[in-house]
């Protein structure tokens, strides 16, 4: 079996109810506090905080990949790309396809090696280089599967689960605590995730320590003691602020603080994870050796690979048996994207035994279930497990591809 052709689609899906994705409403290059006091007590001292904010996009923008071979399997991948998908698309074009057309898409690992060695030289080690090698990989081992009519968590290892725990994301949290309005939206849109069976929830926090707090402290009003409380701060603290967060959110109960830093600050990672009894987090990260470089400093409790960014299900196995060594845990990182993502994400959650929790975007999504022939199934904040062959789900081609640009 030899591939005879590689595509690559750069997909802008505007947003059916004009939503902004919550990244964006949280920490997005325009994200702004406008109450004086609130600018005040919270965006002053060290690290400035428009060091982190994030370029997005007010399309639901991704890149799908199809690989065919010479019998007529076709397998489908994703590539993250929030931005300019574009870019990624011509990498995947330009230079990862030479590399495997011809090849034998079984050739995985000998594969991901080859792709990922034409930039190492230039210091390429993540980023557009590493998402475009996860397109392609997704759909190599979407191919292996169908080739030999198993669903892919079988070629990972085997079946740890069959259902998979996620948790609802996201909410960002609150900006100006005296917002009344505001406070009030928050509880309803928890009320109605509770409402819709998940039992954990993510909040879009770093807007400043006390109103962090007190956006987990509506929340928890709104929900009660039964629903998990993660918080994500968008690498927006230094290490005396976050240590002041998590102490805060330790007696609240939160299940974990991600992302407390930016990600180049690995030993401040490491004093914050020895102070707290709160776990540590982080989706910053990208390839096994970011991710070794946190793990050997007692950095972090959780690791958040993403399978559309992390160089696709081969380094994600990798990454999560690494840290299985360490005695951390696995969460898989799902944000704005196709069902793609969703079910090849859930084929990782099934395969490694270190699981705890993976995400699951909340937003109206229309290169979701609705580009599927059976959907995905959600059922009280589980994520059944596809069980056809390859990633598990059978693509309406025509109806994704429909958006691409």
């Amino acid at each position: 079996m030899k591939i005879v052709a590689v595509e690559a689609f750069a997909l802008r899906v505007p947003s059916p109810t004009g939503q902004v994705y919550w990244g964006s409403r949280a920490w997005a290059t325009e994200s702004i506090i406008i109450d004086v006091e609130v600018a005040r007590a919270t965006l002053d001292g060290y690290p400035p905080r428009w060091r982190m904010r994030a370029a997005y996009s007010n399309t639901i923008n991704t890149v799908i990949v199809k690989i065919t071979t010479d019998t007529g399997l076709v397998g489908f991948g994703e590539a993250k790309a929030p931005v300019a998908p574009e870019a990624t698309r011509e990498i995947i074009r330009d230079l990862l396809t030479p590399i495997v057309l011809g090849a034998d898409p079984l050739d995985i690992d000998v594969l991901w090696e080859r792709m990922y060695s034409t930039m190492r030289l230039r210091g390429h080690q993540s980023g557009f280089l590493l998402e475009a090698i996860s397109g392609v990989d997704l759909a190599l081992w979407d191919i292996a599967g169908k080739a030999l009519g198993v669903p892919v968590h079988k070629l990972l290892g085997g079946t740890y689960r069959s259902q998979v725990r996620v948790y609802a994301s996201g909410l960002p949290g609150l900006k100006n605590p005296r917002d009344f309005l505001a406070r009030q939206h928050l509880q309803e849109a928890t009320r109605f995730l509770v409402a819709q069976g998940f039992r954990a929830i993510k909040l879009g926090i770093g807007f400043g320590v006390e109103v962090d707090v007190e956006t987990v402290r509506v929340v928890r009003e709104a929900v009660g003691d039964g629903v998990f409380i993660l918080c994500d701060a968008g690498g927006n603290y230094d290490v005396a602020q976050a240590e002041r967060l998590g102490r805060a959110l330790e007696r609240m109960g939160v299940g974990w603080l991600e992302a407390p830093l930016p990600p180049e600050h690995v030993q401040g990672h490491a004093e914050l994870a020895h102070r707290l009894e709160l776990p540590i987090a982080t989706d910053l990260l990208s390839s096994r050796y970011q991710v070794r470089d946190f793990l050997v400093r007692g950095a972090l409790d959780v690791v958040q690979p993403d399978v559309c960014r992390s160089g696709g299900l081969s380094e994600c196995r990798r990454i999560a048996y690494l840290a299985d060594t360490f005695g951390v845990g696995i969460a898989p990182h799902v944000s704005i994207g196709s069902a793609i993502q969703f079910a090849a994400s859930a084929q990782f959650a099934a395969a490694v035994p270190n699981f705890v929790i993976m995400e699951y975007w909340i937003g109206d999504n229309p290169i979701g279930n609705g580009v599927l022939k059976s959907p995905l199934v959600l059922q009280e904040g589980v994520l059944m497990l596809p069980a056809n062959p390859g990633l598990g789900v059978d693509i309406i081609e025509e109806e994704l591809l429909r958006w691409a640009v």
